[in-house]
């Protein structure tokens, strides 16, 4: 199930943030516990701030979002937290048979059995494949989002 984030911006105010393998944990913190408690004071819109990873990233990401609800919490901020799992098709480099070092060695002992075999050409000769790369994205918010809770549940803090 897709969810799309425009459902969310004439209601609320949507802040997207990143968090790839080398994003620092405590610069990530500090700005989700920043638009937070910016929202919490009294602006007209509450806040919702959407944090996305991949899945080589989402352990980091757990970590932003468990600091930063602690950080929200001895505050005094209530938090309501929404998972959403999807996936994002991507280009990945393609490996090349032959190229690994056990490869060049066992095709120098097996010369006569390869005279036996023909070898086929590549399905496609391009040097990319496409995979469907998983995706975890964690929405912060400081009230409660009707739209988030329907489509994934809700945890309060």
């Amino acid at each position: 199930m897709a969810f799309e984030d425009s459902s969310l911006s004439g209601r609320y105010v949507l802040v997207n943030l990143g968090v790839a393998q080398g994003t620092q944990i405590s610069s990530r913190t500090s700005a989700v516990v920043g638009k937070l408690t910016a929202s919490s004071d009294g602006g007209t819109k509450s806040t919702v701030v959407a944090l996305t990873a991949a899945s080589k990233a989402a352990g980091k990401l757990i970590s932003i979002v468990e600091i930063a609800k602690r950080e929200l919490a001895t505050k005094g901020v209530k938090a309501f937290q929404y998972n959403a799992l999807s996936s994002r098709m991507t280009d990945v480099p393609r490996r090349r048979p032959g190229l690994e070092n056990g490869d060049a060695e066992s095709g120098a002992e097996d010369n006569d059995s390869d005279d036996a075999f023909e070898v086929m050409g590549q399905a496609q000769e391009s040097d990319m494949k496409k995979r469907n790369v998983p995706l975890m994205t964690i929405y912060l918010s400081t009230a409660s989002v009707k739209e988030l809770k329907l489509a994934f549940g809700e945890q309060k803090t």
